[in-house]
């Protein structure tokens, strides 16, 4: 089975190019601590890259039970109350910040549940605070899809 992959040229103008120049410049020279760059993009707090890259595993397995199931994008967009576009950037990666709500929805559109649970951490052996495991792709917490 082969892959289609896809490219975009960029359609930015000069003016453009040259503004996000000077942010990605500034951000190398100033070198911002998380609170000072949460501050700046108004956001209330940051994701941990575990979490983040947990709920992309689970999208990418809602896609590849949506195309198992051959139901078009649009449909599924359509039961899960958000636009197609939208249902697209999520299951390509482009969108960043996906919420467990737009998860949930889109696992309910095709007759799914995403199964969340709480695990214990496990105990740090200088008596510190304990740590939680890393998600694994062997994991209970992913979402549970049968084939």
């Amino acid at each position: 089975m082969s892959t289609k992959s896809e490219s975009r040229k960029s359609e930015l103008t000069a003016e453009q190019r040259a503004e996000i120049a000077a942010i990605r410049e500034k951000y190398q020279r100033e070198k911002p601590s998380l609170e000072q760059a949460l501050a700046a993009s108004g956001a209330d707090a940051a994701i941990p890259l575990g979490e983040l890259l947990f709920l992309h595993t689970v999208l990418a397995e809602l896609k590849r039970e949506r195309e198992r199931q051959g139901i078009a994008a649009s449909v599924i967009a359509e039961r899960a109350g958000i636009d197609a576009a939208a249902l697209s950037r999520l299951e390509t990666g482009r969108h960043a910040n996906p919420t467990l709500r737009t998860v949930e929805r889109i696992a309910a559109a095709l007759g799914k549940v995403v199964k969340w649970h709480l695990e214990d951490a496990t105990p740090v052996p200088n008596g510190s605070a304990p740590v939680p495991p890393p998600p694994s792709a062997s994991s209970e917490r992913r979402a549970l899809i049968p084939s």
